[in-house]
């Protein structure tokens, strides 16, 4: 989980920090002529959200009312995070993906250009997740 938590913490410094030149040509280089980026990883991901929660449900942790809010909330931020893009297409023609199109590559290269339009999401985000990670390693590793 603390690697979740610093995975969180280092994309709104590449949002927020890194040129968009630079995050422009890892994007096209992910796509190429594909209509998806992150199949694979997709699956990957889904895979390991399923073990996280398998374990934590036979932990003796699970308070399910953190859980399901901690769910609603997650699940709720993604959406208005992605909602912020409602009225940002068409995309320049510098700024927009080449074909094939689908709606994720678009969205994927809307959030390239113009990563700072859910900025209050990702700050709320990073900031659960920075006190995530303190707790993590103050309670969990007991270093502080």
């Amino acid at each position: 989980m603390t690697l979740f938590c610093l995975q969180v913490v280092i994309k709104f410094y590449v949002f927020f920090f890194v040129k968009y030149d630079t995050r422009k040509k890892q994007l096209d280089k992910s796509y190429g002529n594909k209509l998806s980026a992150t199949k694979k990883t997709d699956y990957a991901l889904l895979a390991i959200c399923a073990i996280l929660v398998t374990l934590l449900f036979f932990s003796e942790n699970l308070e399910y009312l953190s859980f399901i809010t901690g769910l609603y909330v997650g699940a709720t931020l993604i959406q208005i995070y992605f909602h912020q893009y409602s009225n940002q297409l068409p995309l320049p023609d510098d700024k927009a993906p080449t074909e094939p199109l689908s709606p994720i590559k678009l969205i994927s290269y809307s959030i390239q250009a113009f990563p700072k339009r859910p900025w209050k999401e990702l700050l709320f985000l990073t900031l659960l997740f920075l006190w995530g990670l303190y707790m993590l390693l103050s309670k969990g590793f007991g270093l502080f």
